[in-house]
Parts: C-alpha cells; sequence; structure tokens
C-alpha cells in the first residue's frame, strides 16, 4: 500500500544494471571521478549524451540532476 515504493520492473532492473555498470566504469577507470575527468573538455551537451547513453532510464534531466549533485560543471537549470 506505501506507493513510495518503485514496482516497475523495469525500472527496478534497470536499477541493477546501472549499479553494475557503475562498478565496470570503476573498474576500467578506478573510480567514478576518474571517469568523470576522462570527460573533461567536452561540451555539457557531449557529457548528458555520454552518460544517458551508458546507464538505462537515464535521460536529460537525470544527468542534469547527477551532474549537479556530485558538483560537475553543469549549466543552470533554465540553460539546459
Amino acid at each position: 500500500t506505501d506507493k513510495g515504493l518503485v514496482r516497475n520492473r523495469r525500472k527496478l532492473e534497470a536499477t541493477v544494471e546501472n549499479a553494475q555498470r557503475m562498478l565496470e566504469l570503476i573498474d576500467d577507470h578506478g573510480s567514478i571521478h576518474t571517469y568523470l575527468r576522462s570527460m573533461d573538455g567536452m561540451l555539457y551537451v557531449e557529457r548528458m549524451q555520454a552518460l544517458t547513453s551508458q546507464f538505462r532510464h537515464l535521460g536529460r534531466t537525470g544527468a542534469f540532476i547527477f551532474l549537479h549533485c556530485v558538483n560537475e560543471p553543469h549549466p543552470h537549470w533554465e540553460e539546459r
């Protein structure tokens, strides 16, 4: 009866797959920080496209919020 719980099977599967992808990126780059550093010099739109292509159910808004939360360069909300 808790409406706050995610019950969409595809979203749950994507969460597991995305966690596995994060571990792969850590194996490949040493850390997520180093993975993000590999995108230095890219325009925001290129970074957003790189992220959204790596992870399931991650769209433009999710990529923006992720970059904001990890203190990576991103435009103002209105300019994204």
